[in-house]
């Protein structure tokens, strides 16, 4: 029949939509978070149990106790670690939301703190995120 067509498929009518498409490209990689403008990929929220606690830095440590970020090589891979303000390591960071975004972070400067939340025999919780 003439003037009209068959039904449309799914991919035309979304290739057909007047929705605003999301930014692609160089913006996109350059905010980290598909294109959402005015956000910093580095503000990331940290919210994990602390992995290879090491029991003896665990002596001492207190709820409310907070805990620089810093980084440690295993096999010439980084890791995050939690740090005493005495320079021991209580254990790392690791599985949590956005953690290689975290890393990168971390390794290029950005400065993040833990608050103690959680403690008990060979456990520990954390919370925390970037520094001003």
């Amino acid at each position: 029949m003439a003037g009209k067509s068959g039904p449309k498929s799914i991919r035309q009518r979304a290739e057909n939509s007047s929705a605003p498409k999301p930014k692609a490209g160089k913006d996109a990689a350059v905010f980290g978070l598909g294109g959402v403008e005015g956000t910093d990929r580095c503000d990331i929220h940290i919210d994990t149990d602390l992995e290879g606690i090491r029991v003896p830095a665990l002596s001492g440590l207190a709820k409310g106790d907070v805990l620089r970020v810093g980084t440690e090589f295993a096999d010439r891979h980084p890791i995050a670690v939690a740090i005493r303000p005495d320079g021991m390591i209580v254990g790392a960071l690791a599985a949590f939301q956005n953690y290689a975004n975290f890393l990168e972070c971390l390794q290029g400067g950005v400065k993040y703190v833990v608050t103690v939340t959680q403690l008990g025999p060979g456990h520990c919780h954390v919370v925390g995120g970037r520094t001003a």
